[in-house]
């Protein structure tokens, strides 16, 4: 499912005719900003969208800073792992770290859509919530953009 993309909404193809979520012009730019920062290779820009402006509205604050510390985590386990050996000793206590990073950044994600409607809430459990290969590609997917934030929030920290 491809989502329709303006300036103001997000607008999901079984939603057309329903309420749309507002994304305010506050987080437009911050997440065009990130995009530009990552020289536009943002996996899940408009998920991203929808994760800070519920955040950003709900007085969700500590939780995105989990999601982009647990996000962080995720993407740096799924580096290693693509790099090394699969038969190396330890191989077993990464994907162990990886299956609980992802578990708990699963956990952080529910608690930010419980502020989302219907069709997001549907759309997250189809995307990110499942029990397969495909969830798990999403997962490391949108684990790149918060990373991709981390290291802008980073960045910025050095340079005050």
């Amino acid at each position: 499912m491809h989502a329709f993309f303006n300036r103001h909404k997000i607008i999901f193809p079984s939603t057309i005719d329903s309420q749309f979520m507002q994304i305010s012009e506050d987080t437009i730019a911050v997440i065009e900003y990130l995009n530009e920062f990552s020289e536009g290779t943002l996996r899940k820009k408009n998920d991203l969208e929808a994760i800070f402006e519920i955040c950003a509205s709900h007085n969700g604050a500590d939780t995105l800073n989990r999601l982009v510390f647990t996000g962080k985590s995720i993407w740096n386990i799924s580096n290693k792992l693509r790099k090394i050996n699969p038969n190396i000793d330890g191989i077993e206590l990464l994907h162990k770290e990886m299956e609980r990073a992802c578990n708990e950044l699963i956990s952080y994600l529910k608690e930010v859509t419980e502020f989302g409607d219907d069709d997001l809430i549907q759309r997250f459990n189809d995307v990110y919530f499942q029990l397969t290969r495909g969830a798990i590609k999403n997962i490391i997917d949108l684990s790149h953009d918060l990373a991709k934030f981390k290291e802008l929030q980073q960045l910025n920290r050095v340079r005050k």
